[in-house]
């Protein structure tokens, strides 16, 4: 059996237990998918059926990948839903750490991604594709993929919200405040208004020594709205200047402890693309059909970080790395592991449902 025909069998076999589609076709073309980004590193269609070990010619291979991710029947969001929740379930004994981010996907298309940090990665959870540039987008927008978040979370489990200065609108966190129970800690710009007593005045005017941090509670956050929340001023040894946060958090210092864990969104990204499936080269302009293809392309993002973690608690990356130390990622064990069973002719494991307690 070719290391092709491995890949692709052991995810249909897996797909078919996790997941529930109305039609068993849809179950096989995102099986096809999977095994196309993993195989050939590229989330491109015609890339992908290439990597498939079919009868049907490729052409035929790739015509059915697009109609799958046409289908107006393949809701992204029921889709997913499974592997989401299972993920949110699986980590909820500790406090989930949601972190939102946009990138370039496709032709002319962002992606608006909202994740929860495990370790030193990012773990999709939901997400909107629209039409439109790198830059600002808008509160409602912000709102829609945190209301498919939302129904996903466990009673009771604790969670705060990550995001830069481009997440601080009052719209949103005003939406946060109202509807859910989660902290936040967000980026905020130096120019905004803010007021402590009687009189408002910019953010920059609050300053700290470098290496400090100080907690203005309860400000009024811009003049527009007089959002009650606490301004972080903090100027880490690591920084040439000055980050304010505005948070809900009652601790200056765990407000600065989640941010920093929000640019394990920019590493899921740099995985998606240019170290891992290259989405943003996908050819495909139409935010649905994208939504689709990130299916497949998040699935088989969750495979190659469970099969890295796999290798680091078993000790087994010294196999494909360093032996003093680890040098590789953990989305790169995932890779280049699966790479050394195939070509060791070893056993190796599909599981799209996230299971931290293997990686103890």
């Amino acid at each position: 059996m070719t290391d092709r025909k491995k890949v692709y069998t052991k995810i249909l076999k897996t797909l078919k237990q996790d997941l529930k589609m109305s039609h068993q076709g849809y179950v096989v073309t995102l099986a096809m998918m999977i095994t196309g980004i993993v195989m050939g590193k590229k989330a491109q269609l015609s890339v992908m059926s290439d990597e498939v070990p079919h009868s049907a010619k490729n052409k035929s291979i790739e015509m059915r990948m697009r109609r799958f991710v046409k289908h107006k029947k393949i809701d992204t969001e029921i889709t997913y839903m499974p592997f989401a929740r299972h993920i949110l379930t699986a980590l909820a004994t500790f406090p989930l750490v949601l972190a939102m981010d946009g990138s370039q996907v496709g032709r002319g298309c962002m992606v608006l991604m909202v994740g929860v940090v495990y370790r030193s990665r990012l773990l999709p959870i939901a997400w909107v594709v629209y039409k439109g540039k790198k830059g600002h987008t808008t509160a409602e927008r912000h709102i829609e993929v945190l209301k498919k978040v939302l129904p996903l979370m466990p009673e009771e489990s604790k969670v705060i919200l990550l995001g830069d200065a481009e997440y601080d609108t009052t719209e949103m966190l005003s939406w946060v405040k109202n509807e859910t129970s989660w902290y936040f800690s967000m980026h905020t710009s130096p120019s905004i208004l803010v007021k402590t007593g009687v009189d408002w005045e910019k953010i920059r005017n609050f300053t700290v020594r470098q290496g400090r941090l100080q907690m203005i509670s309860t400000v009024a956050f811009t003049k527009a709205a007089s959002f009650p929340a606490n301004l972080v001023v903090w100027w880490g040894k690591e920084y040439e200047e000055p980050i304010y946060l505005i948070t809900n958090l009652p601790s200056g210092s765990h407000a600065c402890w989640y941010y920093r864990k929000r640019f394990r969104i920019e590493t899921f990204f740099s995985d998606q693309k240019s170290r891992g499936f290259h989405i943003h080269k996908s050819h495909l302009s139409d935010p649905e059909r994208i939504s689709r293809l990130l299916i497949a392309a998040c699935l088989a993002y969750i495979w190659m970080i469970s099969l890295g973690l796999l290798t680091l608690s078993s000790e087994k990356h010294k196999l494909i790395d360093r032996t003093d130390r680890v040098d590789k990622s953990i989305f790169r064990l995932g890779i280049d592991w699966l790479k050394y069973v195939l070509k060791k002719g070893e056993p190796f494991e599909v599981f799209f449902l996230f299971q931290p307690n293997r990686f103890a």
